[in-house]
């Protein structure tokens, strides 16, 4: 096998991890609370990354001016990110979560238009309204009047906060990512993240109940298998072989492999967790997969003709 063919194939196992990575989420919280579920995952995660930084030596090292920002990329993409996202899962499906959160880089592109820092084309308003129609069809189930009876509205709402905090933390991030190999900076933001996450472990909150130290000694071995699943495959492995990705192949052909995830989200919701699709999550997921795929393409020829002006 060519080390084309390898990344190839490396790329589409991580769309799996990343795909299956909502329904182990939701086998871990049956014995963790969410937030323990997300402390014991970056504490294992950081272990690994910590490790792999020591391994590659000092170049991989970051200024001390830099930690601030650090800090807040912690944040939003450890510490609230994944709080958030495992909160909303308890409310609503792997189904829904997959296709509400594939929206991130639509709702990306919709701050920094806000922001002043992008434009949007028409195909890309295009692209927003026919994935957020999507949206929409998935939360409700085609009930478009009777919304807020929805029994996974809760759980919807909290992941599209949670595709706005990953909006905040791409754009904050541009600068510090491109200043900094893309795995040695998702290794220092694991490793903040976690660092705030800590100290929750060690007591009784509105957010832990029950404290992570205390929970952990009753969680069985298929708990902490699913753990060490989200950790050390989904997000080492994962970064790891999706930034070796856009090295080897370019960022462009990487993204592609995005789309896959929602496909195994829903795959593995089904076969694992017992979810049903109806005629709405088809339809609905059908444009929103429709409508990153407009957004996107947008963007991308946009960044191309940027690097060429350079």
């Amino acid at each position: 096998m060519n080390n084309g063919s390898f990344i190839y194939i490396a790329l589409t196992c991580v769309s799996f991890l990343w795909g299956t990575s909502f329904a182990a989420a939701k086998i871990g919280m049956y014995e963790l609370s969410p937030l323990n579920l997300v402390i014991l995952r970056f504490i294992l995660a950081s272990a690994v990354f910590a490790a792999c930084l020591i391994a590659m030596g000092r170049e991989n090292t970051i200024e001390r001016k830099d930690i601030p920002q650090f800090v807040v990329l912690g944040f939003l993409s450890i510490t609230s990110y994944f709080y958030i996202q495992y909160t909303g899962l308890t409310y609503t499906s792997t189904i829904n979560a997959a296709l509400i959160i594939a929206t991130s880089p639509i709702t990306t592109a919709l701050l920094g238009a806000a922001l002043g820092w992008d434009k949007i084309s028409f195909a890309s308003c295009l692209g927003i309204i026919l994935a957020f129609t999507g949206v929409s069809l998935i939360i409700t189930n085609g009930q478009l009047a009777g919304i807020f009876q929805s029994v996974t509205l809760k759980g919807d709402l909290l992941l599209m906060i949670n595709a706005i905090v990953w909006a905040g933390f791409t754009l904050y991030g541009k600068a510090i990512l491109q200043k900094y190999r893309p795995f040695t900076a998702m290794a220092y933001i694991h490793l903040f993240g976690t660092i705030m996450l800590l100290p929750l472990a060690f007591f009784s909150t509105q957010l832990t109940p029950v404290p992570f130290i205390k929970q952990i000694m009753l969680a069985s071995w298929s708990t902490v298998g699913t753990a060490l699943y989200l950790a050390i495959l989904c997000s080492v492995f994962g970064y790891y072989m999706w930034y070796t990705g856009v090295e080897r192949i370019g960022p462009v052909r990487t993204s592609a492999f995005s789309y896959l995830n929602p496909l195994f989200a829903i795959l593995t919701g089904i076969w694992l967790l017992g979810e049903h699709l109806t005629i709405y999550t088809i339809g609905g997921g059908g444009m929103v997969i429709a409508g990153l795929y407009l957004t996107n393409k947008f963007k991308q020829s946009t960044q191309s003709v940027q690097v060429k002006e350079q």
